[in-house]
């Protein structure tokens, strides 16, 4: 046996040890935890404390408070890079400096690119000018600052004037483009029109280029839910669904790996970048319209008619085009520029150089009440109670940090630039993150997690209250009696901690229709149909509050292996069962079999002691417990990344949205990638050391 795993058998044995060697009065209390409801990581008597001060911090947020953040961060325009943008984070920054934490505003420069001139006519059979804007709604003074909310764009598209005849492709996927060959229609040279849906713009978008496209517009349904399926209520400003004149906003970079891909290293500022031209978007104007404007051009299309499948709400008998032709021109200014996070830190008191992290970003489309003022809004109201809790003399077991992302809508350029700039300290001290973004839509509750910290989500539930006064694990349970805690999956700043470093995350939110989505109506006036007295942004800061408070004051933060391992263990039953490669499958679940029976195993055991020595309360053999927890994290993390995708440091968690463990487990089957795969896989598992104590 070598040093290495001689030390870390020594280290598995401490919790156990520690709980033999207790003082009487330790054990003792221990034993009174039979008779208190001690929370996971706490000493009976630590629990009763902690009890008492998440009771005092539910109390804390409230709606007055929350509509005035809301209306300060919200009230403008404040897309990535703008003066705006500089503003909310100033704000964000004395709102959490106020509240008694070391905060600051962190610059880091980053490529952006605002479109300049966007103009889009239809030139024959007749000749009209389109109206591009989101119009204004009745009630909704906001929708009326057309100048300042600017004309729907996609992120980051190249420029280009073009003119064409304008073909509609439904949703634009390859068995749609082959639909229009079928057709005899002339692709070579056309403007595309397409759908929202099945597939990111950046895809559709090189599709358009493989058929000789010289640009292409893409539109959402009215009702259309890029998270479910259409819905079919009233439509805003009356309802909550989608209108017909809400564009949906969309960034290009969606096929890169997180951050800024032009930067090299960091990108503070002064770093070097690579050229715009570098970037892997396809080379013609791609932009995200209304369906108002969808259906105008629809209107003449001629040619002949698409299939029935392919019709839409306002031209039932649509017709594929040919005979419309339209120009349309898209110019924007390219440049690096900063961009501006805020982070605040509330020192630890036992554990100062241990960290938990909860962020959301700060950036929006629009104005962003929603997505994402709502979750700033929640960790403002989490700041405000806890400067409640330390006027009592409450301080945090371990470092609490704030961190306020920018450029999350582009491609999560705050949160990644961070992240990297401070990757070793996170990787060695971060025990998770927790996410706020969109958190306050509707009345559904949802929460997502990597599968070590889904028990502690569900426990939280059940002493934080819901909008309507019961516990939020009744309020759930009615909604779903499961209560299933999802797979974090992709599309906010998470990613940048589980996926690319390996840190668990989790994150929780009232849910609902959200028709505003990336619109010009994700305004303030849009909460009195999205959240009516701020019912659901309270709930929610409620719920994050607690949920980080078991997290920064536990002696041994609330991670459950046992659960991981149960978690990889369906993953590779799932694996096994697969219906392709069944030969392949086979020998990979023969070689990963005993290494997951071997881990869990290893989990359980940890999972046990990491119990027992809390609940004696020997904080110096929880320093040694702790220590092993970041090691077993190290075991899964490879700064090299996984075969095919470099920036995926983690082996364990995977950035699906529905798979949540084993990234490259699929990877194993690729006749060039899988042996290498399947030998990282191994070597992470390898790296556990045996159980000597069991």
């Amino acid at each position: 046996m070598s040093m290495r795993s001689l030390r870390s058998s020594i280290l598995l044995c401490v919790g156990l040890t520690a709980l033999a060697l207790a003082s009487p009065s330790a054990q003792r209390a221990s034993a009174d935890a039979d008779a208190v409801a001690r929370l996971r990581g706490f000493t009976a008597e630590q629990s009763m404390r902690e009890i008492a001060f998440e009771q005092a911090a539910q109390s804390s947020p409230n709606a007055k408070t929350a509509m005035a953040d809301e209306l300060a961060i919200a009230g403008h325009v404040h897309r990535m890079g703008q003066p705006t943008d500089y503003q909310t984070a100033a704000y964000v920054r004395g709102r959490l400096a106020a509240d008694g934490f070391d905060a600051k505003i962190v610059t880091y420069d980053t490529a952006n690119v605002w479109p300049i001139e966007q103009h889009l006519e239809i030139t024959a059979p007749f000749q009209r000018e389109v109206d591009l804007y989101e119009p204004a709604v009745a009630g909704d003074a906001y929708s009326t600052r057309h100048a300042e909310i600017g004309k729907p764009y996609s992120g980051f598209s190249d420029d280009g004037d073009a003119q064409g005849p304008l073909i509609y492709v439904n949703y634009g996927t390859a068995a749609d483009f082959a639909t229009l060959r079928r057709l005899g229609v002339n692709l070579r040279g056309a403007i595309f029109l397409a759908k929202q849906g099945h597939g990111s713009a950046d895809s559709k978008g090189r599709r358009v280029v493989s058929y000789g496209g010289k640009a292409l517009l893409i539109y959402p349904e009215p009702g259309f839910d890029p998270f479910g399926p259409p819905t079919t209520g009233k439509p805003y400003p009356l309802g909550r669904s989608r209108p017909l004149g809400a564009a949906l906003r969309n960034t290009m970079l969606i096929e890169y790996a997180g951050g800024d891909p032009t930067a090299v290293g960091v990108p503070v500022p002064g770093a070097r970048h690579l050229s715009f031209a570098t970037l892997r978007v396809p080379p013609i104007p791609v932009s995200a319209i209304t369906a108002l404007v969808a259906h105008q051009l629809q209107a003449s299309l001629g040619g002949p008619l698409a299939p029935r499948a392919w019709a839409t709400k306002a031209t039932p008998n649509v017709r594929v085009g040919g005979v419309e032709r339209v120009h349309y021109v898209l110019r924007s200014r390219r440049f690096i520029g900063p961009i501006w996070d805020v982070i605040a830190t509330m020192r630890g008191a036992q554990a100062p150089s241990e960290t938990v992290v909860i962020g959301g970003h700060r950036d929006a489309w629009t104005f962003g009440a929603i997505d994402p003022t709502s979750g700033t809004v929640a960790m403002l109201q989490f700041a405000d109670a806890l400067a409640k809790l330390r006027s009592s003399g409450w301080r945090p077991f371990r470092t609490i940090v704030i961190g306020s992302w920018d450029g999350e809508e582009l491609n999560d350029f705050g949160s990644v630039a961070w992240v990297d700039q401070n990757s070793n300290a996170l990787r060695s001290s971060c025990w998770a993150y927790v996410n706020t973004d969109e958190v306050a839509v509707g009345p559904t509750f949802y929460a997502y997690a990597t599968d070590d910290l889904a028990a502690l989500l569900h426990d939280v539930a059940s002493v934080v209250t819901a909008p309507d006064g019961s516990p939020v694990a009744q309020y759930w349970s009615r909604q779903d009696k499961m209560q299933t805690v999802t797979a974090p999956g992709i599309g906010s700043d998470h990613e940048s901690f589980t996926y690319h470093e390996g840190i668990p995350s989790s994150g929780a939110v009232y849910y609902g229709v959200f028709g505003t989505y990336h619109s010009a109506y994700d305004d303030p006036a849009s909460l009195r149909i999205l959240d009516p007295g701020m019912r659901f942004a309270d709930a929610a800061a409620r719920y994050d509050t607690v949920l980080m408070l078991r997290l920064a004051d536990a002696p041994y933060p609330d991670l459950r292996l046992s659960d991981l391992a149960s978690a990889l263990q369906r993953r590779l039953n799932a694996f096994a069962n697969g219906k392709t490669d069944e030969g392949r499958r086979i020998d990979v679940v023969r070689a990963l079999e005993p290494q997951l029976a071997r881990f869990t195993r290893f989990a359980e055991a940890i999972d046990a002691a990491a119990d027992a020595t809390a609940a004696t309360g020997n904080l110096n053999a929880l320093v040694s417990m702790r220590r092993l927890g970041f090691q077993v994290r190290s075991y899964f993390y490879d700064p090299n990344g996984l075969p095919g995708s470099p920036w995926q440091g983690s082996v364990l968690y995977n950035s699906d949205d529905t798979i949540s463990t084993l990234p490259s487990l699929e990877t194993t089957l690729d006749p060039k990638a899988g042996a290498a795969a399947l030998a990282q896989i191994e070597g992470a598992f390898a790296r556990v050391p045996p159980v000597l104590f069991i």
